[in-house]
């Protein structure tokens, strides 16, 4: 068993580390929080080069409300909320846990992504415009990073989207609807290949940054600075406390999702026992309806 670390003690490792760990929920936003930073990330992993690439994004309000109304509900939060010089608008989440509606929260998250992109893409046209093509959409990307194993990635990365059923098995087929993307990475299954590029160069940060002892020396610009503000001597010691105590709430919330499965196994074990309870007295009754001693009844229900 794991020894779980005290805070102090968790604390005094941290100071140790060269790096901190992008994965965890302010060191993320903080990498994200310099706009080169996210527009060579979208570019690398959306693949865009030449005149297709994006030049300029807009950092959009994280918290999601439908109604935008002073005292509309917020539905959801995004980790990295952003637009793109061309209209397009993106989600990127870090995720660290499994849970087990994470197929349904991608979705989710994708549909409110696309909804709100809606909401702000109406509420710039003009009137002729909504006129002529009242349910044109704007493109949107739901990119996931996932440092857990992902059932249905084959690989490190897995880009979905809309297809035919007749196309299954076809690897050249095209979604039928281009709008709406998702990208899944999955950090764990990432394994350098040798190539270096830019996407590979990203993922060794995502992967293997708490583990590194210095910047990797055949590293493009941009990742070296990346590098560099994640060197835990060159935070402030206020970010510092801010990450520890994420990696407390992190603590805390592995053992309520520990204790709430074992709740819940223990939940179904009473259910089965009385099911199995009920079934053994209909047995009993129909055996002893039956003229079945109480002899035999007893030793066929003792049978396992």
């Amino acid at each position: 068993m794991t020894k779980k670390l005290s805070d102090i003690e968790q604390e005094a490792k941290l100071r140790k580390q060269t790096f901190y760990d992008p994965t965890l929920d302010p060191v993320f936003k903080k990498v994200f929080r310099k706009k080169s930073t996210l527009i060579h990330f979208l570019n690398t992993f959306l693949h865009l080069e030449n005149e297709s690439k994006i030049t300029n994004v807009e950092q959009l309000s994280r918290t999601v409300k439908l109604d935008d109304s002073k005292d509309g509900n917020a539905i959801g939060r995004f980790d990295i909320h952003a637009r793109t010089a061309n209209g397009q608008f993106v989600d990127i989440e870090m995720q660290r846990v499994d849970d087990d509606d994470f197929m349904d929260r991608i979705e989710l998250y994708g549909c409110l992504l696309a909804l709100k992109a809606k909401i702000t893409m109406d509420g710039e046209a003009s009137k002729k415009e909504l006129e002529n093509h009242p349910y044109l959409m704007p493109t949107v990307y739901s990119i996931w990073l996932c440092n857990f194993p992902v059932p249905f990635c084959k690989g490190y990365r897995e880009d979905l989207g809309l297809f035919r059923h007749s196309d299954l098995g076809d690897k050249q087929a095209l979604p039928i609807y281009a709008k709406k993307k998702y990208i899944v990475i999955d950090i764990t299954k990432f394994v350098p290949s040798g190539k270096n590029d830019l996407e590979e160069q990203w993922l060794e940060i995502f992967k293997n940054a708490p583990k590194a002892k210095h910047i990797p020396s055949n590293v493009s610009a941009e990742i070296r600075d990346i590098y560099e503000r994640l060197m835990v001597k060159n935070s402030t010691e206020d970010f510092f406390k801010k990450v520890v105590s994420s990696m407390k709430d992190k603590r805390d919330y592995w053992a309520g999702l520990a204790t709430a499965h074992r709740r819940g196994e223990a939940e179904e074990r009473s259910r089965n026992e009385a099911a199995n309870a009920a079934r053994d007295k209909r047995i009993a009754e129909y055996l002893r309806a039956n003229g079945v001693s109480a002899k035999l009844l007893n030793a066929a229900l003792a049978i396992k």
